[in-house]
C-alpha cells in the first residue's frame, strides 16, 4: 500500500490537539476579560501556596537570625530554590545588608500599598499574631523586561533595623525564567495534566479516526486492485453514513466494469470464432485458385500476396481467441507447479533463427505456480516482441530469480525503450506507440495485451520499465511453486 508523508490520521489528530489549545486560550482570554485575571496571577496562582510555605520558613529563619547574618541566610535560600532572594522595606531599601537596585515597575507596584514608611505601624495597623508568624497580604507577581525577569513579592513582618518587632518588610523573589526552577510549576503535575489531556483527547477522537481511516485504506486497496484490472475487489466494511454510502458504490462501479470487460472479451472472442470458418474456406478456395493458376503468370503474383494477407487475418483471429480465453475466467484457470527453465527453452526454440540472440539465466529446478500453455505464449510473446524492435541493438536475456514466495521472470532487450506515459498503456488491447498498425511496424498491439491475460490468469503480474542507458525491460512475477507447502504465505504478495 502507498505510504503517505502526513496521513489523514496523524492530521485529525494533529487538528484534535490543536482544538486543545485554542479552547485553553479562548478559556484564559474568557477568564482574563471576565474575572479580570492578569498574565501575572496566571503564572502566580500554580506556585501560590509553594511560594507562601516559603515565604513563612524565611519569615521564621529572619527573626531567629541576627541582621548581620542575614545575607547568608538568604543567600542559602536561592542556592536551595535556584532563585534570588532580597529583603526589603515598602520603600524598596535593602533589610539584609547593601543596596538593592530594583526596576521602576517592581517601585511602583510597592509604593501602591499605604504602608507607614517611617518606622513600625501603629497597634491597629500591626498584622494579627506574633512576629514571624507569616505573610498576612497575597503574594504578588510583577514581570520587567530588559532584561526579562520575574519578581514575586511577599509582605511579611520582621524585626527592623534597630530590632523593633513586627516591622513591615517585603521578601522578593527573583527568576530569570519561570522554566527554570520549581518555584512556579510543579512539573509532575503539569506532565499529569498534559497525559490527562492527551488520553482525552485519544479516548474521543481515536474511535473515529480509526474507523474512518479503515474505510479509506480498505477504499484505497478496492479501487487500486480495480484499476490494475482485478474487477472482484469489493468493499468489505459495513457503515451507514456517507464512507458506507461510497463503499457501495465502488462495489457496484467494480461489478458494472467486470460485466463490461467480459462482454468486450466474450464479443472479441465470439466474433474470432465467427471468422474462423470463412477464413478457412477462403483458404480452401485459395489453394484450388493456386493450383490453377499457371506457375510464372501475373496472376501468381496476386494470389501470393492474396496469402500472405489471408495469412495475417488467421494470425490476428488466433490472437483475439487467446486473448478471450485468457482473459475470460482468470479465476478458474487451473494451475499447478511447473518447472520454469524448460517452458524458456520451449519459448526461445519457436523463434525464428537468426532474428536476434537470446540469453537465458534460469536455474534448475526452480518452479512456479501456473498454467503451463498461459505461460508459454506470455514468455514467447515478450521474446517475439523484443526481438521484433530491439533484435539488432543487442542480446535478449530472460532472467529469473526466487525472491521469497515469489519468482520474478525479466526479458530485457537494448532497443530504444518506451516512453513512460506508455508504461501503464502498453498491456492494453490494441495499444501501440506506432501510429502505424501494419506489418512492418508490428501487428494489431495484441501481443502484450495477451501476456496480461495469460500471467493474471496464471495469479501473477506484469510491469515494465526502461533500462539505463537504453533498452526495456519487462518482469513477470510469478508465485513461486514451493510457496504452497506453506499457508502463512500469502500468493499475493
Amino acid at each position: 500500500m502507498t505510504n503517505w508523508k502526513w496521513p489523514l490520521s496523524r492530521k485529525i489528530l494533529s487538528l484534535a490537539l490543536l482544538n486543545l489549545v485554542l479552547i485553553a486560550m479562548v478559556l484564559a482570554i474568557f477568564a482574563q476579560w471576565q474575572f479580570g485575571l492578569s498574565i501575572e496571577s496566571l503564572l502566580l496562582g500554580p506556585g501560590r501556596d509553594r511560594i507562601m510555605a516559603i515565604a513563612n520558613s524565611v519569615g521564621r529563619d529572619l527573626d531567629s537570625t541576627p541582621s548581620p547574618t542575614r545575607p547568608e541566610l538568604l543567600a542559602d535560600y536561592s542556592r536551595r530554590y535556584g532563585v534570588d532572594f532580597f529583603l526589603v522595606d515598602p520603600r524598596g531599601e535593602s533589610l539584609s545588608g547593601g543596596s538593592v537596585e530594583l526596576p521602576a515597575a517592581l517601585t511602583e507596584h510597592l509604593e501602591r500599598r499605604p504602608e507607614r514608611r517611617d518606622g513600625p505601624p501603629p497597634e491597629d495597623e500591626r498584622p494579627e499574631g506574633p512576629p514571624g508568624a507569616g505573610p498576612r497580604d497575597p503574594a504578588f507577581l510583577t514581570i520587567t523586561r530588559n532584561p526579562l525577569a520575574y519578581w514575586v513579592g511577599i509582605r511579611i513582618p520582621t524585626n527592623g533595623p534597630d530590632g523593633e518587632k513586627g516591622f513591615p518588610a517585603v521578601l522578593l523573589l527573583r527568576a530569570n525564567s519561570i522554566f527554570n526552577s520549581n518555584l512556579f510549576f510543579d512539573w509532575r503535575s503539569l506532565l499529569w495534566l498534559m497525559a490527562a489531556l492527551a488520553a482525552v483527547a485519544l479516548l474521543c477522537w481515536w474511535p473515529f479516526v480509526h474507523g474512518v481511516t479503515k474505510s479509506i485504506q480498505q477504499m484505497d486497496r478496492a479501487t487500486e486492485a480495480i484499476a490494475q484490472g482485478r474487477f472482484d475487489s469489493h468493499v468489505t466494511q459495513q457503515r451507514r453514513d456517507e464512507l458506507g454510502h461510497l463503499g457501495e458504490q465502488i462495489n457496484r462501479m467494480a461489478g458494472r466494469l467486470e460485466g463490461f470487460v467480459k462482454h468486450q472479451k466474450r464479443f472479441l472472442g465470439d466474433i474470432a470464432h465467427e471468422l474462423c470458418a470463412p477464413i478457412a474456406r477462403i483458404q480452401f478456395a485459395l489453394g484450388i485458385l493456386e493450383q490453377r493458376t499457371a506457375s510464372g503468370s501475373p496472376q501468381q503474383t496476386h494470389v501470393e500476396v492474396l496469402r500472405e494477407e489471408i495469412q495475417d487475418m488467421s494470425g490476428l483471429v488466433n490472437e483475439l481467441l487467446m486473448f478471450s480465453k485468457a482473459g475470460m475466467q482468470p479465476g478458474e484457470t487451473p494451475l499447478r507447479p511447473v518447472e520454469l527453465g524448460p517452458v524458456v527453452q520451449r519459448a526461445v526454440s519457436h523463434q525464428m533463427p537468426g532474428s536476434g540472440t537470446i540469453r537465458v539465466d534460469v536455474p534448475s529446478g526452480l518452479a512456479v505456480v501456473a498454467h503451463e500453455p498461459y505461460l508459454l505464449r506470455a514468455i514467447s510473446n515478450l521474446l517475439r516482441n523484443a526481438l521484433r524492435y530491439a533484435g539488432e541493438d543487442g542480446p535478449i536475456v530472460v532472467v529469473a530469480r526466487s525472491e521469497g514466495n515469489r519468482v520474478p521472470v525479466t526479458v530485457s532487450d537494448c532497443g530504444p525503450g518506451l516512453p513512460e506515459q506508455s508504461f501503464h498503456q502498453v498491456f492494453g488491447a490494441f495499444y501501440r506507440p506506432e501510429a502505424a498498425r501494419s506489418r512492418d511496424t508490428g501487428g494489431a498491439g495484441l501481443g502484450l495485451a495477451i501476456v496480461k491475460n495469460c500471467v493474471e490468469a496464471c495469479g501473477g503480474t506484469v510491469a515494465c520499465r526502461n533500462r539505463e542507458p537504453s533498452g526495456l525491460e519487462v518482469t513477470i512475477s510469478l508465485v513461486r511453486a514451493e510457496a504452497l507447502l506453506h499457508p502463512d504465505i500469502n500468493p499475493g504478495t
